[in-house]
């Protein structure tokens, strides 16, 4: 036998055992499309908010008191050069925040030329949750006005805040007493 004849037998030989040894790939998992959602809190209930209706998230600012506006209204804050309206989402609800001031956040939203801060409770962070967990039935929470659907996860139902509903509110944009 040539020498290449005893090289490919050999090759031939190992290649079979480790073809016999081998594993096959895992088993591939659907890639399940989620969403990127901000979760927060207010008048003790836990919220969602996509992630893109959100431009920032600030501790809450030192701001300036407005005259003749609604209560609800904390007043404007110079945000790195922008004036920024802070609304106390709280108490445009009725209720008042019950956090510690440390805890509490501004959502700042950008929406439909609207630029407004709303102060939270408090935001736990982000959230990536599967559209499949999301259902259009509406919620029986302080903001049940302002939310689009739920997303159930292990056994607790978030309510999905939709700040463009918010925006659209004309008692919402009327502050002014």
């Amino acid at each position: 036998m040539s020498k290449v004849k005893k090289l490919f037998s050999t090759i031939s030989r190992v290649a079979s055992r480790f073809t016999g040894s081998a594993y096959g790939l895992p088993a591939q998992k659907p890639i399940a499309e989620a969403r990127k959602l901000i979760a927060f809190s207010l008048l003790g209930h836990d919220y969602l908010i996509p992630l893109d209706e959100v431009s920032e998230i600030l501790e809450l600012p030192e701001s300036t008191k407005l005259p003749r506006v609604k209560s609800w209204v904390t007043g404007l804050a110079n945000v790195r050069g922008r004036l920024l309206p802070i609304v106390d989402l709280a108490a445009f609800l009725g209720g008042s925040l019950s956090s510690a001031v440390r805890d509490r956040r501004v959502l700042v939203l950008d929406i439909n030329s609207v630029y407004v801060g709303v102060a939270v409770d408090s935001v736990q962070g982000i959230k990536s949750l599967p559209v499949d967990l999301y259902q259009t039935l509406s919620s029986q929470c302080p903001m049940a006005n302002f939310t689009d659907g739920i997303f159930v996860e292990e056994q607790q139902s978030l309510p999905l805040f939709c700040a463009r509903k918010l925006i659209e509110d004309d008692h919402f944009m009327s502050v002014s007493i």
